[in-house]
Parts: structure tokens; sequence; C-alpha cells
């Protein structure tokens, strides 16, 4: 069994339950698009707030996956 904790994964775990609040399939920091080489400029970008930390993150909603490919 493996368990991992710590930041990294408490923001993913947070931004996975927004997509339910934003109707969406992904919800994407913009660090993390950035460093995987993503644009996302297509998608609507928010700024949250994730419990736990004190800066506001941007994200993107990502509603089809398919898009992301195209």
């Amino acid at each position: 069994m493996l368990t991992v904790i710590g930041d990294t994964v408490h923001v993913a775990a947070r931004l996975q339950y927004l997509t339910k609040d934003f109707g969406c399939e992904l919800v994407v920091s913009e660090a993390v698009a950035a460093t995987a080489g993503i644009d996302l400029a297509q998608f609507p970008e928010r700024e949250v707030q994730v419990r736990g930390r004190e800066a506001p993150l941007r994200v993107r909603l990502v509603r089809d996956m398919a898009l992301v490919a195209a």
C-alpha cells in the first residue's frame, strides 16, 4: 500500500473537488499547465482560494477533455 501526503496532493485534491462546483471535467492550475507546456488559454480562467493556502491560485476550467488534445 502506498500513501502520498504533502502540499501537492492537498492542492490536487482541492482542485479535483472544484470540478463539481464549476461543472467541468478538469480544473488545472496555470502553474501546472505552464510546466507541462500545455496552452489552456482557450478555457475560462478563475482565481480560486484553496483551503490551507494563503495565496489564491489561477486555474483554467476544462469542460471537455477532448478539446485539450485538439
